[in-house]
């Protein structure tokens, strides 16, 4: 699939969406953004796990492979993220999460589901839950100064996940409602979480366009090295690799905005940020698929 292709056939249909929450945020009636997160969140995301992972039928050593992978790389940000935050004497709590914490969620799997199919989207949500449970976690703590595990057990997730694990490793197959249920629940998710991230952007400005242009090249160039180097230390090939490397490279998240507006830390410059880092994806995106696909 060549450059145009990718843009049109895998980018497009996740804009499309994206722009309708945008659009809707700008012209359209009040948009519960909060019960949305909620509901992401706590059920539809929990239940996504549940039907993808469980329908893949993915071994446990796959999952393994993905979130070793996520914790290398996400490592590997945080290492350097670091040093390149302390050299230009900015604070760490502020700016390093927007380097270590990317989009896998809202952006990054909708991509991997049109790029890769089932099979890459169930990978790719190995390495969300992996991307979730630290961000909530090790995120919030370095935004906050502190760390909370109470955070981490009432993460639905966590429990999704778990569950998923115990399934593959007793080998039971849990019943037809259950699997059914988790099926309808979540052929919600994708959608809200798109135009929860449309709807996100359309109130977040670019402030100290400088600094975030920079911040935003770190994110995305930075994170594509990585995920390609990570990719080749571990022997990854076709859609394993090609996950791990987009995932890698996927814009700052927008919690990490969300936690920086809670605990006081610059979120202005934050919000430009994840802002300018989303709208560059838009073009890098489609390069950096062509060079896995």
């Amino acid at each position: 699939m060549g450059l145009v292709g990718i843009l049109i056939d895998v980018v497009g249909p996740v804009l499309i969406v994206a722009a309708i929450g945008y659009v809707w945020a700008l012209r359209g009636p009040k948009f519960e953004s909060g019960f949305v997160t909620v509901l992401v969140n706590n059920i539809a995301t929990p239940a996504l796990i549940l039907d993808s992972l469980l329908n893949a039928k993915l071994n446990p050593a796959a999952l393994g492979t993905m979130a070793l992978g996520a914790s290398i790389s996400m490592g590997s940000m945080m290492l350097l993220g670091w040093l390149f935050v302390r050299a230009q004497g900015l604070p760490v709590s502020t700016f390093l999460p927007t380097l270590v914490w990317s989009n896998g969620g809202n952006m990054g799997l909708p991509l991997m589901l049109f790029a890769f199919g089932e099979h890459g989207l169930a990978l790719a949500i190995g390495w969300f839950s992996f991307s979730a449970i630290t961000n909530y976690t090790v995120g919030q703590a370095i935004a906050a100064g502190g760390m909370s595990l109470r955070e981490l057990v009432r993460l639905p997730i966590v429990w999704a996940l778990a569950f998923v694990l115990f399934v593959m490793f007793t080998g039971l197959r849990p019943p037809e409602m259950i699997m059914r249920t988790s099926h309808l629940l979540a052929g919600i998710s994708v959608p809200l979480m798109l135009m929860s991230l449309g709807y996100s952007l359309a109130h977040l400005h670019v402030g100290a366009l400088p600094r975030s242009l920079l911040f935003s090249c770190a994110r995305l160039f930075g994170g594509f090295a990585v995920g390609w180097g990570v990719a080749l230390l571990l022997g990854l090939e076709g859609v394993e690799r090609g996950v791990l490397v987009t995932q890698s490279a996927m814009p700052s998240a927008v919690l990490n905005y969300l936690f920086a507006t809670r605990y006081g830390n610059q979120g202005a410059d934050v919000a430009g940020i994840v802002v300018l880092s989303t709208l560059m994806s838009i073009f890098l995106l489609p390069v950096f698929l062509t060079t896995v696909m």
